[in-house]
């Protein structure tokens, strides 16, 4: 992803594939359902591509179009043009080195456009929304990735309240203009603001992920990855006791850890805001 905020995201590249891998199964519904949508596309733009994942199925999804993945962390692009290598769609794939929001107007126009977790860390997420639709091309879609239903990964007697009390500490730290990760609440509802940028047929749809118990090695090692950079980003805003318990999850040692307790699942929903211009 790329944000405006002082987090070097080069850093979770590894991270940002296997939570692209991990989520395949609801994103990958999503990306079907928009390329559907617009199945004539010639372009699409994944603006803070990361990696790539998304960007490389929407170039196996729509073979007539080119996809410029744009993103502000040189090194999550070159794993992004490595994938489109290895995926064989490198012939209709680029990228594009840019910093948010100020490098949009640099960016291409396009029919579809991809926005996966990004409005909610720019500074001003209203003029951003207009910015992505001024890149529309007549009749294409925005497509904004934002929100849902949080994550559940453990039973409700082991959770213990955990994952409410993250969420709230989050949701005030994001309210405030606090959040470590540099993540904000828009001044207005996802669709609102979409309508205020002049876009039309303003809608959402949301897709489930849904992996039951027992649960794989793969979304195992992720969960332990997604409850690490929690400990890291709320060190000194969650209770002692939150804190050594996001440490015992992790601890492969420990008989309550995600890798090897045999209750562990992962239920997440998220919401795709769309508008055409």
């Amino acid at each position: 992803m790329t944000h405006t905020h002082d987090v070097d995201w080069a850093r979770f590249g590894p991270d940002l594939i296997s939570d692209g891998e991990v989520n395949a199964p609801m994103i990958d519904q999503a990306l079907h359902w928009l390329a559907g949508r617009h199945p004539g596309a010639t372009r699409v733009l994944d603006v803070g591509s990361g990696p790539g994942v998304a960007a490389c199925t929407f170039a196996r999804l729509l073979p007539a179009a080119e996809v410029v993945a744009a993103d502000g962390a040189a090194p999550l692009l070159a794993l992004a043009r490595a994938r489109a290598e290895e995926l064989g769609v490198a012939g209709r794939f680029t990228t594009r080195e840019v910093r948010l929001p100020e490098g949009l107007a640099d960016l291409p126009d396009a029919d579809v456009i991809w926005v996966s977790g990004v409005a909610h860390h720019l500074p001003d997420p209203a003029e951003g929304i207009r910015a992505f639709a001024a890149l529309l091309r007549p009749g294409g879609v925005l497509a904004l990735r934002e929100g849902g239903l949080p994550l559940k990964f453990l039973p409700p007697h082991a959770d213990g309240g955990l994952s409410a009390r993250i969420d709230a500490v989050d949701s005030a730290l994001s309210r405030d203009h606090a959040h470590p990760m540099g993540a904000i609440n828009a001044p207005r509802s996802w669709p609102a603001l979409l309508a205020e940028a002049g876009l039309s047929n303003v809608s959402s749809r949301s897709f489930m992920l849904d992996l039951p118990e027992p649960l794989g090695d793969a979304p195992r090692q992720n969960l332990v990855r997604l409850l690490r950079r929690t400990r890291e980003s709320l060190d000194g805003h969650l209770a002692a006791a939150d804190l050594a318990r996001l440490e015992q999850l992790m601890d492969p040692t420990d008989p309550e850890s995600v890798l090897n307790r045999p209750d562990v699942f992962m239920l997440r929903a998220t919401t795709i805001y769309t508008a055409v211009r």
